[in-house]
């Protein structure tokens, strides 16, 4: 995450927000299109709700700590979007008298509400809480490289700046860390929903 980090502040600082869009968008090709447009829904907040109801029938402690991270960092997502943020507005809009962008077939724009990316945020916190669930080092990787991916796919369909996601990554991971370091410091909620059924027969 680190290197995320540091990585993103350097592509931000060290580019025009424009110029990066252009060049991103100028990478399209039919096959990514189509990945794309599907994958940027693993950042739904939908998506994430299904994953954490799944997780109450196991342990309830880490749906909880699933519905915090999640859901909290949607919240406030949206919060900086629609009371702070309400001004800024998304590269279909941006660019419509400047230069032609490419866009993927099916996927509808919007013009407002760019910053944070909220599909960045709950990709963060949702892939963050999987990959501390995950036994194995190799499926925590897995589970941050679907984080970036789903990410950049809001950039890459131009719904998106890179900055919007970049922050929307940031808040996304900090909600679901911090959700997992004291919700979890807890000795409670061990058995599932399904355990609880169990003990009734």
């Amino acid at each position: 995450m680190m290197i995320w980090m540091l990585l993103g502040a350097g592509i931000i600082f060290g580019t025009d927000k424009l110029d990066l869009h252009l060049w991103i968008n100028q990478l399209n090709h039919p096959l990514t299109d189509t990945i794309f447009r599907y994958l940027t829904h693993l950042g739904d907040g939908i998506f994430a709700g299904l994953i954490v109801l799944i997780i109450f029938f196991y342990k309830i402690r880490y749906a909880v700590i699933g519905l915090v991270g999640v859901f909290g960092s949607g919240i406030f997502s949206q919060l900086l979007k629609r009371l702070i943020y309400d001004d800024h507005y998304r590269p279909s809009k941006v660019f419509e008298s400047l230069a032609d962008l490419h866009f993927v077939d099916g996927v509808i724009l919007y013009s407002r509400h760019s910053f944070p990316s909220g599909h960045a945020t709950t990709a963060f916190a949702l892939f963050l809480f999987l990959a501390f669930l995950a036994p194995y080092k190799w499926v925590r990787a897995v589970c941050f490289g679907l984080a970036i991916v789903t990410a950049f796919s809001r950039v890459y369909i131009s719904q998106h700046f890179f900055e919007d996601i970049y922050v929307g990554s940031l808040i996304g991971f900090t909600f679901m860390y911090a959700a997992i370091i004291f919700i979890n410091s807890k000795n409670w909620g061990d058995r599932g929903l399904l355990s609880q059924f169990d003990s009734k027969k």
